[in-house]
């Protein structure tokens, strides 16, 4: 995968896929089905091109949320019915500027990359781990969420803050808000506060 070293070397005008509840982070991985139509047409069309798709939240009082992140397709499966199974891996957050459908159905958008330079660079975790597990383990025991707790023990920091946050089962609300979020150390800090809110309420089952 290219390594994108500047916002300048992202392109501002990207396909964008509004997908409710879906969560993208920079770094993070993805996996998504592609069955309509016209985003087949896009999928086809970022495959073609530079494999770039940008992911967005519809918003409740508006169109979209305004801060989505791009990512780039980095493995694509065409099933048997012509339809695809891509893995997304994030590169930065962007803000829309505006949006159009195109030709082909699907939206495209101007977007900007420059509040969020901060994607793109060296990151230092300074987060305890322990007290992210011990919050995680009490929240995964209210949801009924079964896991192997030693791989995730030994997974690193990191990847583990980006998985947990893009697969638990929180509102799309507490998704965006998690997007939004500075960096990798206020993320974190930010899902103990969900872990621990939601280890109040009712349970759902993670995705």
């Amino acid at each position: 995968m290219k390594n994108f070293k500047s916002i300048k070397d992202i392109p501002k005008n990207i396909p964008v896929f509004p997908l409710n509840n879906c969560l993208l982070l920079p770094k993070g991985c993805l996996k998504l089905n592609i069955f309509e139509p016209r985003y087949l047409n896009m999928t086809n069309d970022a495959i073609s091109n530079n494999r770039l798709i940008g992911m967005i939240q519809p918003g409740s009082n508006s169109e979209f949320y305004n801060v989505g992140c791009v990512g780039k397709i980095i493995h694509f499966t065409e099933t048997a019915d012509d339809k695809y199974i891509i893995e997304l891996k994030g590169i930065c957050r962007y803000n829309i500027i505006n949006h159009k459908i195109v030709g082909r159905g699907y939206i495209e958008a101007e977007v900007k990359y420059t509040n969020f330079i901060q994607d793109l660079a060296l990151e230092k975790i300074n987060i305890n781990k322990k007290k992210f597990l011990d919050t995680l383990k009490l929240y995964f025991i209210k949801q009924n969420i079964n896991t192997d707790w030693e791989t995730i023990k030994k997974a690193p920091l990191s990847l583990l803050i980006r998985s947990i946050a893009q697969a638990c089962p929180f509102s799309s609300e507490e998704k965006q808000m998690l997007l939004e979020t500075h960096d990798i150390n206020k993320l974190a800090t930010n899902m103990i506060s969900l872990f621990e809110i939601n280890s109040a309420g009712d349970t759902n089952n993670i995705n």
